[in-house]
């Protein structure tokens, strides 16, 4: 396979480098609102993309998630393209991204691998991030975490508590994490085969097209939650730095502890695409951003 980087590489990498400044922190919904924007925006003026990049709405797949139609488009230029094969490192066989060769972790296809428990595994990861699990988190089924109630009662919930709807989302076994995990392969930053002395995790989890079209939906949820109630349109609060010390401290900080990020704090780009600060993508519908969900 090709073995030299791509701008899709480019994108990834970037991803990787902020891993641990864009997620358990207060830049974690403002950061993936703006990457979306920034990489459908670079498909358009790179890529000769029309349209904008739709939003998965995985709610539907939940209730059967390995068999959803969602995986039986192989079409060859517009298909996600089934789930990955077993006998080769789970490397998707079929759809307009089989094949899609990747550099990070190491030089592979794209790969997507069903996990319904996934949870235990990423648990055992990490003695730092064991800490949070317990016995029913462990064996939990990730798709029983993003049915269609359990969504509308994040967007109903926590009016105006932007920590408590970060973390009705983005909680350690919340719709967010396992959509990536359930998905596995590299949407989950599993470790391909051709990878020494690789620590798992999600940040190389963009190398998987669906990251975007997931946070996206991710993104739509946030825009449902701010348009329902006044008082969460412009709320914001959260921390700069991951509080994963323990449990007593992320009980303290469990979107970020100080330094705190206000609206006027910058969004960290890596001098890849235009920036700005949280408080230009508050309101996506204004300023730069300018999109609706339908």
């Amino acid at each position: 396979m090709n073995t030299s980087a791509s701008f899709w590489d480019d994108i990834s990498y970037m991803h990787m480098d902020l891993n641990v400044k864009i997620h358990q922190t207060g830049m974690f919904l403002p950061f993936h609102r703006w990457f979306v924007h920034s990489v459908e925006q670079a498909m358009i003026d790179e890529c000769g993309f029309s349209g904008g990049f739709p939003y998965w709405n995985w709610t539907i797949d939940a209730p059967d998630f390995y068999t959803s139609s969602w995986w039986q488009d192989s079409d060859p230029e517009s298909g996600i393209g089934g789930w990955g094969d077993p006998d080769k490192d789970y490397e998707v066989q079929d759809g307009a991204f089989a094949g899609f060769p990747l550099a990070y972790p190491s030089y592979h296809p794209l790969r997507h691998q069903y996990t319904a428990q996934p949870f235990a595994a990423f648990a055992a990861s990490s003695p730092t991030i064991a800490q949070f699990f317990n016995s029913t988190m462990l064996e939990t089924y990730a798709n029983s975490t993003f049915h269609t109630d359990q969504i509308a009662a994040i967007i109903a919930g926590n009016p105006g508590d932007y920590v408590g709807f970060q973390q009705s989302l983005d909680n350690w076994i919340g719709a967010h994490g396992s959509v990536h995990a359930i998905t596995g392969g590299d949407l989950a930053g599993t470790c391909p085969a051709t990878t020494d002395d690789c620590i798992p995790g999600n940040k190389w989890s963009p190398n998987s097209p669906l990251f975007f079209l997931h946070h996206a939906m991710i993104d739509k949820i946030w825009s449902d939650w701010q348009n329902l109630n006044g008082t969460s349109a412009t709320a914001f609060y959260g921390g700069s730095v991951q509080a994963f010390d323990n449990t007593t401290y992320f009980s303290e900080y469990p979107n970020g502890a100080p330094p705190m990020l206000n609206t006027s704090s910058r969004i960290y780009t890596d001098n890849m695409f235009p920036g700005g600060t949280i408080g230009d993508v508050m309101n996506h519908t204004a300023g730069y951003l300018c999109y609706v969900y339908e």
